[in-house]
């Protein structure tokens, strides 16, 4: 086989890998969750992780150039660049928050690695679902990261000191999250594009297993929740994300925000106890103080300029707190008002509404209740490269592609002959 044509089929799989943490994984002992915010941060200052961008340029490279020179796909293209252009314009955003952070070379440097992430992966699944190549792509993902969490058990290094599966990762909640977003993801290409599922849905019952072993209850009720939901209507699955999702925009950025503005400043961090959700309280207390403090509500810190930047943000450095080794607002929504300031988090938040107007696919669509939930908790949106990140790009790809899916096979066959 052409090689070009083998990276063009599998280069998901090895997004997916990375994503799911296989290429750096943890064998060593695990630590408490504090300690892992440390370590998180610690590690931001040592290293310029070379590996992460020569993996992520390499391919981007790749795909962006068969890309342009494909001449086959035309439906696909054009519902590509459709969505790809909304994931990019939210990317443009934070390469333009450069202009007012205090820290313009890391924002720019972290604005143009999302750029990369979302042209990647939005590729790299269109070639993928092109060449009916999903179904390999998850089995062998799916495979490898049960076969590095039986590893790290046999290995002494899988549980920890609460028992709780934690596996190649040093959190649970890690653990937990990624195995989440694995069974939704795979569920969701699964029906919404036809994939063989009979050893999938094995491979998923095992992965539920260990979810379950992990123990982190937000990551189980999320995908619970999934499998509840996805019974409804897509109108009503509309319905319900839409309420999900202005309600949080509207309690953590619109109403403080606003209120902030009319010198009525009101927060959600006002109402909870320090303690509320283990701790957030007293962080959103914190961050929220420091939005009104800086007066920097408007319009932000700039993208990635707040947190991992080699200086503890003067309201949270206090030697004698545990805020001082926190590496993320805990709360996604919180952290975008970090960064955009009420301005910019409207404005992204518009452009995802955009990006899921059309959606059709009940499977497709429920699957928002894992970025819309879990971003209350801890920062998932627009960060990085991680799982519940990379759910978020598939979800908007994905729900383009489902409305033309097929086209696109009627195309393929035309072109290849029936496989």
């Amino acid at each position: 086989m052409n090689v070009l044509i083998w990276l063009e089929k599998y280069g998901l799989l090895f997004m997916l890998l990375y994503c799911l943490g296989v290429f750096t994984p943890d064998f060593t002992s695990k630590i408490s969750m504090m300690d892992h915010e440390l370590d998180v941060v610690t590690g931001s200052l040592a290293e310029s992780n070379i590996f992460k961008q020569l993996f992520w340029i390499s391919l981007f490279l790749f795909f962006s150039f068969r890309f342009f020179i494909n001449k086959e796909f035309n439906n696909l293209k054009l519902v590509l660049i459709n969505k790809l252009s909304i994931l990019l314009v939210i990317c443009f955003i934070a390469l333009l928050s450069a202009s007012w952070s205090s820290y313009p070379l890391i924002t720019m440097k972290r604005a143009i690695f999302q750029m990369v992430f979302c042209a990647s992966v939005s590729i790299a699944f269109c070639f993928s679902f092109y060449h009916k190549s999903i179904d390999v792509n998850l089995k062998v993902a799916i495979v490898i990261c049960i076969l590095m969490i039986i590893f790290s058990i046999f290995k002494g290094a899988g549980f920890n000191d609460g028992l709780n599966l934690a596996g190649y990762f040093k959190s649970k909640n890690t653990m937990g999250v990624n195995l989440a977003v694995l069974i939704v993801i795979s569920y969701m290409w699964i029906k919404s594009f036809d994939v063989n599922s009979r050893f999938i849905n094995v491979l998923l019952v095992i992965l539920f297993a260990f979810l379950l072993i992990t123990q982190s209850k937000t990551s189980i009720v999320l995908c619970m929740t999934y499998f509840i939901l996805i019974q409804l209507s897509i109108f009503k699955i509309k319905v319900v994300m839409s309420i999900l999702a202005i309600t949080f925009f509207s309690v953590f950025i619109f109403i403080p925000g606003v209120s902030y503005h009319m010198n009525d400043y009101q927060h959600i961090a006002l109402y909870v106890d320090a303690d509320f959700f283990t701790g957030r309280g007293i962080i959103w207390d914190s961050l929220y103080y420091d939005l009104e403090f800086f007066d920097k509500m408007t319009l932000g810190y700039g993208y990635g300029s707040y947190f991992e930047v080699g200086v503890i943000p003067f309201v949270l450095d206090d030697k004698y707190s545990f805020l001082q080794y926190i590496s993320s607002a805990h709360n996604g929504y919180l952290q975008l008002l970090l960064q955009f300031g009420v301005v910019g988090s409207s404005l992204i938040f518009i452009f995802f509404v955009l990006s899921m107007l059309k959606s059709n696919s009940v499977f497709i669509h429920t699957a928002l209740i894992i970025p819309i939930l879990q971003n209350v908790t801890e920062s998932s949106i627009f960060r990085d490269a991680n799982m519940a990140w990379f759910l978020m790009v598939m979800i908007v790809i994905s729900s383009g592609v489902y409305m033309i899916r097929d086209e696109v096979i009627n195309e393929h066959e035309v072109i290849h002959g029936a496989e």
